[in-house]
């Protein structure tokens, strides 16, 4: 027992410390965060996507020990979904070692997704049919309530700043950085259909500097004070290129909007 303990403190301890990436070889990287510690985001997901015509690389989260949410964009229309957890870093290799990687089983759309408008943007993927035993460092996040809101409240999104679901510009590894949740108004002015009642929402930097953070379905996410666990309010999902070049709000999916399929999806239903 003395030398479990030893050996979990030892790897609590690893867990902390930063770690060496296989190098994407990308020059003009795009990403201007803060890179994350080994299981600082233990819910971030990345997910490739297999089109006709290329992959799709994309952010989610893990909801549970079977499915990922993502946006909608992302996996509609795809032939192949490929799942990894734990994915500090964007390449296999490096230091970067205890990776899990799944082919999706299947996914599921949000009825009324709408690809021009970005409506219902919002898919979750089932990634095994069995409840997996994964290390401390991979685990679900927190679902939010369906009446839960978090206007002016500064956030954390992470991603490697994939740009147009590619590669080419992206971070070595898995960075992160702090978003404020805009009211409607501030957000209308930008995208003029993003409505109280549509689903979506707008987060911007503070200081309004480039964020090339987050990919397509990047998690944003809140934490409470004295809480160890985050809970997930949003997906990015369009506005990326301005909020990138300009530093303007980025668009959302509102999770809160969406909770109850999620949890129709993912079989933890609540009680009527």
């Amino acid at each position: 027992m003395k030398l479990l303990t030893a050996i979990l403190a030892l790897g609590l301890v690893a867990s902390a410390t930063c770690y060496e990436c296989k190098s994407t070889g990308n020059t003009e990287v795009t990403a201007n965060g803060e890179q994350s510690r080994n299981g600082q985001f233990p819910h971030h997901a990345l997910i490739v996507s297999t089109f006709p015509d290329k992959k799709r690389y994309c952010s989610g989260a893990m909801v549970s020990r079977k499915f990922v949410i993502t946006v909608a964009q992302c996996v509609e229309g795809s032939s192949k979904i490929e799942v990894t957890l734990g994915a500090q870093c964007l390449l296999d290799g490096g230091d970067n070692k205890f990776r899990y990687k799944f082919t999706a089983l299947e996914h599921f759309v949000r009825s009324g997704y709408n690809y021009e408008t970005f409506e219902n943007d919002i898919a979750l993927v089932k990634f095994t049919d069995d409840n997996i035993r994964l290390p401390p460092w991979i685990k679900p996040i927190e679902l939010p309530e369906a009446t839960e809101e978090h206007l002016h409240d500064q956030l954390l999104t992470s991603g490697y700043g994939m740009l147009n679901y590619d590669t080419t510009s992206a971070a070595d590894f898995l960075e992160f950085t702090q978003l404020t949740v805009l009211n409607h108004e501030t957000c209308q002015q930008e995208f003029e259909f993003v409505t109280p009642e549509s689903g979506r929402f707008c987060a911007q930097r503070e200081e309004q500097e480039p964020n090339c953070v987050s990919d397509v379905g990047s998690p944003l996410v809140f934490k409470r004070e004295g809480y160890k666990q985050y809970t997930l309010v949003g997906l990015t999902s369009f506005g990326q290129k301005f909020a990138c070049e300009k530093g303007n709000p980025g668009a959302l999916q509102e999770v809160s909007a969406h909770v109850e399929w999620i949890r129709e999806i993912i079989g933890e239903a609540t009680e009527q």
